[in-house]
């Protein structure tokens, strides 16, 4: 008997590639990145005619009313252009926080709720050491040997808060407001995860944990009510340099991109190009914002018609490459 020639090397077998999205009909493309998974799906639905000639009800036609083609893939890295796609937004915007400071800004406090302070990765400086003559809040502290600068927002027994720092401070040398006479002399600096919450005259300091809670890296503050705050209380801190970006997400009536397939040279089995003409996404099933192993963002894509393109060649191509 005779049998087909038959190989191997034409089973596909543990696929891995690299997926491209970009503008319908245009010629750049974004890499998506390591994908979770990359499903196609072909379904075709028909109408059956049968016969109503006897009680068999045999099939005598069979014909064809819809097909489509899908998508399905997984997007594990959460670049701006891979979020602005799957959750449908029409623009990237740019909010980038510069480094800066707060000194005694009054915000209104709320009992046991947080409020946004405005800023993110927020901070202050806490110097250690002997203080010579008088140190009062608002003075402008210069470091001798460094010439780190800041402004003095409470002054505790041995120690001074400050905020708007630049440069840094250093153990051992004079941190003066007037040289040789009003100054500290830093036997430790600190980089604390906190804001300086006091009076208004900045002579009394409100205690973190006591007075009030911080999410320092948000930049949420909340009174405690069994706390000391009052109503007039000020706040003061630094807060670092934030590149910042923001969707807004389902804005865009429809999002619909040209996606191209190369399956990696190195696989098991015939090399591969799928080049989609063009594909509406669509976002598809949950997306842990909190929970163990990697967050995946679940796409589905309807592959659509292309009207550009020569009749017969409207949806997808399929190459195999030797």
């Amino acid at each position: 008997m005779a049998y087909l020639s038959s190989s191997a090397d034409n089973i596909r077998y543990n696929g891995t590639g690299r997926c491209y999205a970009g503008t319908v009909a245009g010629s750049s493309f974004d890499e998506l990145g390591d994908l979770e998974n990359l499903t196609f799906s072909l379904a075709v639905s028909t109408d059956k005619i049968k016969t109503n000639r006897n009680a068999s009800r045999a099939t005598i036609l069979e014909v064809e009313n819809d097909r489509e083609a899908t998508l399905s893939f997984g997007l594990r890295e959460m670049t701006n252009n891979n979020l602005k796609m799957a959750l449908l937004s029409d623009t990237i915007n740019t909010l980038n926080q510069s480094a800066g400071y707060v000194y005694q800004t009054d915000p209104t406090l709320v009992d046991d709720l947080y409020i946004d302070l405005g800023h993110l990765n927020v901070f202050t400086t806490k110097i250690t050491g002997t203080i010579t003559g008088t140190l009062e809040v608002g003075d402008t502290l210069t470091g001798g040997t460094s010439t780190a600068t800041g402004k003095i927002a409470f002054v505790g027994s041995g120690y001074v808060e400050v905020v708007n720092v630049s440069g840094t401070f250093q153990a051992g040398e004079q941190v003066y407001n007037v040289v040789d006479t009003d100054y500290i002399t830093p036997s430790g600096v600190e980089t604390l995860e906190d804001v300086i919450v006091t009076d208004v005259t900045g002579a009394t300091r409100r205690a973190q944990g006591t007075d009030y809670t911080l999410d320092p890296d948000s930049g949420y503050i909340r009174q405690l009510s069994a706390g000391t705050t009052a109503s007039t209380d000020v706040v003061s801190y630094d807060y670092e340099a934030v590149d910042k970006q923001y969707l807004w997400s389902m804005s865009a009536s429809s999002v619909q991109k040209k996606m191209i397939f190369v399956s990696d040279k190195d696989d098991q089995g015939p090399r591969q190009r799928w080049t989609f003409h063009k594909v509406q996404i669509n976002l598809n099933g949950d997306f842990p914002l909190i929970g163990e192993g990697a967050a995946i963002l679940n796409v589905t894509a309807t592959v659509l018609a292309d009207t550009t393109q020569p009749s017969g060649q409207e949806y997808f191509k399929t190459e195999i490459i030797g």
